[in-house]
């Protein structure tokens, strides 16, 4: 199965040093959801050097993992997709293939991330469900502190600069600005909407697209 031969790294854990994230100039507020805020060319880094050594880098660790998911407890096992996982999972050399699984909210944003990526889900939800989710999120850690969402940050921040990072990609975002042509769209999309699919089906849907 893929035990020992997967990874997963965070996007949240290239975010720049606290005292370089830009600023909103209309509302003062640190801006940590503009891709400006993050390290593109870092986490770029880190990707090749999984692919080519099929390991971490040296030194690596996670900020993310230090912080609290709400509704975590939801998560599916995946004990009932277990047997849709080839046990003898090799490329076209015949070498056991390496997972690196790749976690961001800005991802298909950047052409050099999106072009380094096999397989692209994009897990998205409606202007309603998004912006529950992130008013009922604890604080992040930081490279140097903790940050907590100031009142009417989704609307002021958040919800803009998803839209303007996703003006080419289809999905419910699209609907809610008034506009479903979906932009230019991504190669090898494949549109998770959580208001839909409950858990299992998110799993169907990416089993399928991984294992055919």
């Amino acid at each position: 199965m893929l035990v020992n031969r997967s990874f997963v790294i965070y996007q949240d854990d290239f975010f720049k040093p606290d005292d370089q994230i830009p600023i909103d100039p209309t509302t003062q507020f640190a801006n940590w959801d503009c891709p400006e805020a993050l390290d593109f060319q870092r986490l770029a880094e880190t990707i090749d050097y999984i692919q080519t050594h099929g390991a971490l880098p040296a030194g690596y660790t996670s900020n993310e993992v230090s912080n609290t998911h709400d509704g975590s407890s939801l998560v599916a096992t995946i004990d009932p997709w277990r047997h849709r996982v080839p046990s003898d999972d090799v490329d076209d050399e015949g070498d056991a293939v390496i997972w690196l699984i790749v976690d961001g909210f800005m991802l298909l944003s950047d052409p050099t991330i999106t072009d380094r990526l096999d397989y692209r889900f994009f897990v998205t939800a409606s202007y309603a469900t998004l912006k529950r989710r992130r008013e009922e999120r604890q604080g992040y850690h930081t490279l140097e502190g903790y940050w907590v969402d100031p009142p009417g940050y989704f609307d002021a921040i958040v919800w803009p600069e998803f839209l303007k990072a996703h003006r080419h990609i289809p999905g419910p975002h699209q609907l809610q600005n008034g506009d479903n042509n979906g932009g230019g769209g991504c190669e090898r999309l494949v549109l998770i909407d959580t208001d839909v699919l409950t858990i299992p089906q998110v799993l169907d849907t990416v089993v399928d697209a991984l294992w055919p």
